[in-house]
């Protein structure tokens, strides 16, 4: 049968149809929608996003350092002798590294962090890289950067180096290294799986009118990526002895 023809009740008949005319949009509409979409999306999911940044925000700098104990941490870093202008930029960067280590340390999300470390301990992980997933519910690239905090690396930027010695340094209590490639996989595995993103959240509650579904999307999706990356950290372990 003719591409062009259809079969009704035995007779063929032409099938003909229209294709609309391909034009090239005008800047003006282009514009317009831009505006219109950018509007509604900081509207209705921008005060989502930004109370919740807010909240992660006061999580890690409530409670404040000890008085003493930053007092503590700054007489640890004093020098006895006047130093050059640079060594004494440098002394003062690693105090303030100290102080924000110790800081976090201390601050809701780092006891979070230690309070959830027995849940993600199977998957290969300690509480810092507790802190770091929490940290990474923002984005998942915040995950770095609250790792440079944690190991008092200050801001990694694009030098990684020093966060990447501290990381190979750090060890268990019973001396193993911490971070191996089995965890490496198992962090990687997690963060495909993982819902871990405040504007997806804040879309997904602003669609559907409330919470309920944005909390049973993090409930399952969190679920699953436990469950890979613990098969992913186990699995790795047995393939590659580490």
């Amino acid at each position: 049968m003719p591409a062009n023809c259809s079969w009704t009740g035995g007779a063929v008949t032409p099938f003909i149809l229209e294709l609309p005319t391909y034009k090239a949009p005008q800047a003006a509409e282009v514009l317009r929608q831009m505006w219109v979409n950018t509007t509604t999306f900081v509207t209705r999911a921008g005060t989502t996003i930004l109370a919740l940044t807010v909240i992660l925000w006061a999580l890690a700098y409530y409670p404040r350092l000890d008085p003493a104990q930053a007092a503590a941490i700054a007489a640890q870093h004093a020098s006895a002798v006047p130093l050059a202008a640079e060594a004494e930029q440098v002394r003062q960067g690693d105090e303030d590294h100290a102080l924000g280590q110790a800081q976090l340390a201390g601050s809701y999300v780092g006891r979070f962090g230690h309070t959830i470390e027995p849940l993600i301990a199977p998957l290969g992980y300690d509480w810092k890289m507790g802190v770091g997933l929490i940290g990474a519910f923002a984005a998942r690239e915040v995950f770095v950067s609250t790792m440079g905090v944690v190991y008092g690396v200050g801001d990694v930027g694009d030098n990684d180096a020093p966060l990447s010695v501290a990381i190979l340094a750090d060890r268990k209590a019973d001396g193993s290294a911490l971070w191996t490639p089995a965890v490496a996989i198992s962090l990687l595995v997690w963060f495909v799986l993982a819902m871990q993103c405040l504007s997806t959240v804040a879309v997904m509650r602003r669609e559907t009118g409330g919470w309920r579904w944005p909390l049973l999307q993090l409930v399952y999706m969190n679920t699953l990526a436990w469950i890979g990356a613990f098969a992913a950290y186990h699995l790795a372990n047995a393939v590659l002895g580490t």
